[in-house]
C-alpha cells in the first residue's frame, strides 16, 4: 500500500514497531500499555514532514 501512495505521489512509509525497538502492540495502539512510545514516535514523524505547527 505504502508503495502504491507513494507512486501517485503521497508520502507513505512502512514502520514495522519490533524494527525500531517497540514490542507488544495490538492493533489499539493507543490503548496499549506503551502508547507513549507509539505517540513519541508519531511526534517524531510530525515533526519530520513540519506538520507540528
Amino acid at each position: 500500500m505504502a508503495e502504491e501512495i507513494n507512486r501517485q505521489g503521497g508520502d507513505a512509509r512502512v514502520i514495522r514497531l519490533p524494527d525500531v525497538g517497540i514490542h507488544g502492540n495490538t492493533h489499539f495502539l493507543f490503548e496499549d500499555l506503551n502508547n507513549r512510545e507509539i505517540a513519541d514516535l508519531m511526534e517524531d514523524w510530525m515533526i519530520e514532514k513540519e506538520l507540528d505547527r
